[in-house]
Parts: C-alpha cells; sequence; structure tokens
C-alpha cells in the first residue's frame, strides 16, 4: 500500500507562531511514521475576506489551495486559538478553498482525514479553538475527523531548542495522533 499524503500547515504563519512550531514537529512525526508530507505556509497563499461576491470568482491562490488539498489523501492543522475560538485567517483560507473549484463538492474536504493540533500559553492548549474548527470541519466541510487532538498547553515552555516537545504526555497525543491519521488516511487511498 503507498504511504498516505498528508498536507501540513498551521493557521498562523506569523514569526516565531507557536503552532508552527507544532506542525514542523507534526510533519516531522508523519515523515518519520512513513507518509509523504508537504508543509505549506498559509502566507504563501494570500486571500481577501471571502464575501458573496467571491463564489465562483476564487482569486489564483484559492485555486492553489484547493489543488493541494485535493492531492492530498489528509491534512493535519495546527491552529492558535482568538478569544476562545480558531483563527479568522484559516478559516478564510478554507473557504475560499471550497469555492474554488466550481462543479466539484462544495469542499475539497468532503471525505477528507483531518487531525487538529493546536498550541497556546495558556493552561487549554487551544482546546476551546479546536473544538470549534472540529465542528466546523465535520459539520460544515464534511471532513472525516481524526478523533485525537492535540491541545499543547504552556506551549512556549515546552518546545526544546530543536522543536521537540519536552512534555511527555502532549508528545505522547501526539505520537497517537500521528498514528491514527496515517492509518485512516491510508485506507482513503
Amino acid at each position: 500500500m503507498p504511504a498516505p499524503r498528508i498536507l501540513v500547515f498551521a493557521g498562523s504563519w506569523r514569526e516565531g507562531s507557536l503552532n508552527t512550531k507544532l506542525a514542523v514537529l507534526a510533519a516531522k512525526r508523519l515523515r518519520a511514521a512513513g507518509a509523504q508530507v508537504k508543509q505549506i505556509s498559509l502566507g504563501d497563499y494570500p486571500l481577501p475576506l471571502v464575501d458573496a461576491t467571491g463564489f465562483g470568482n476564487a482569486p489564483p491562490p484559492a485555486h492553489e489551495l484547493r489543488a493541494l488539498i485535493d492531492a492530498h489523501d489528509g491534512l493535519y492543522i495546527a491552529s492558535p486559538e482568538y478569544n476562545a475560538g480558531y483563527a479568522p485567517a484559516l478559516k478564510n483560507a478554507l473557504d475560499w478553498a471550497s469555492t474554488a473549484k466550481p462543479g466539484a463538492p462544495a469542499s475539497g474536504l468532503a471525505g477528507k482525514v483531518v487531525a487538529l493540533g493546536g498550541a497556546s500559553t495558556g493552561a487549554l492548549g487551544a482546546y476551546r479553538g479546536l473544538t470549534q474548527l472540529r465542528t466546523s470541519l465535520e459539520l460544515g466541510f464534511g471532513a472525516l475527523m481524526v478523533p485525537e487532538m492535540v491541545a499543547v498547553s504552556f506551549a512556549d515552555k515546552v518546545f526544546d531548542a530543536d522543536g521537540n516537545l519536552t512534555d511527555a504526555r502532549s508528545s505522547g497525543f501526539l505520537d497517537a495522533q500521528v498514528a491514527r491519521l496515517i492509518k485512516l488516511s491510508g485506507k482513503s487511498l
């Protein structure tokens, strides 16, 4: 069976983003576990705010993002939490990608296996935002969600200089999640 193709990105692309660190680590562990991984930055796909005029008129970066999603068996998304919700830029990118292919399912995420992680400096590790993102992806976009979510608490203190997690509990959750993402994505081939 061919290795599953996994697309990895963070909902934040600012310099020093803890969620980018989590995405980099997830990509590293996915590769080590045998997946074919492509990691991107949503910052490389500049998109205006989506509105009703965008439907059927998506800009080129939306088409590029949609093509990447379509080309992969699964996704790993590391999302920051903003005011107990998930990143607006992430929502905007997913909405644009869902409009970029007329005549196709409304979302390239329909039936796609998706795993979520989040990192924050707080005690809940972006968990509140992840639950909202999970609901949106599952109910709104039709994604098949990996049951485990990785919420890295006090993330400003638990990544070492090499980008590894020093917190054994979070690290173990990430390993279990990576294994499940590969297993479920492989079944979709």
